[in-house]
């Protein structure tokens, strides 16, 4: 057999070795792992994770647990869907999970013992076309607009500044957050 018949199979055995080995490592290694395999939230897998908010015009409460530690409770993920509607319309729109993780970890940074305020969550198209940026996450379910109740603005921009992933902007009664590409305004 030809020297060159044999070179197929060496390349094909080293690449299958070297992608086992890779695979042993990141599964051993997750803090090795690519940014693209690492969890979004800093979290733990197994730490529940909950949210505690006010809304500002409707008065209502969203107090729950909203992961289990496993797996997020998707009746949770739609009464806080239901929360953060659109009150013009009424519209409810799907929120991401994430964007709850995000919020969460503000509320840790800020004070746990005091709830968030919101003061926008989904947005209706219909309603966005009244000054809203014309491909806004509110549109999306992934951004909410938010104060805190015994911390000022600038108090409240500071804590979300220190986990540095999202969109980030201050306004003069309360802070955009969302979990779009890392930015701040």
């Amino acid at each position: 057999m030809p020297l060159d018949d044999q070179r197929p199979a060496i390349d094909r055995r080293a690449f299958l070795f070297g992608a086992s080995a890779a695979a042993t490592c990141l599964t051993a290694s997750p803090g090795l792992a690519l940014p693209f395999l690492r969890r979004s939230s800093p979290e733990p897998a197994g730490a529940p994770r909950s949210l505690m908010m006010i809304h500002q015009q409707s008065e209502e409460v969203f107090n729950e647990v909203y992961f289990d530690g496993n797996i997020y409770d998707l009746d949770a993920l739609k009464r806080f869907a239901h929360f953060a509607r659109d009150l013009r319309t009424n519209e409810v729109g799907e929120m991401n999970p994430h964007l709850l993780d995000l919020a969460s970890e503000i509320q840790q940074h800020a004070g746990a013992d005091a709830p968030l305020i919101l003061t926008h969550g989904f947005r209706s198209s219909s309603r966005n076309v009244r000054g809203g940026a014309a491909n806004s996450h509110h549109l999306h379910g992934q951004a909410l607009d938010i104060a805190h109740y015994s911390l000022s603005i600038g108090a409240l921009h500071q804590h979300a500044a220190k986990i540095g992933r999202g969109g980030l902007g201050r306004y003069s009664t309360f802070i955009h957050i969302d979990i779009g590409e890392t930015r701040r305004w």
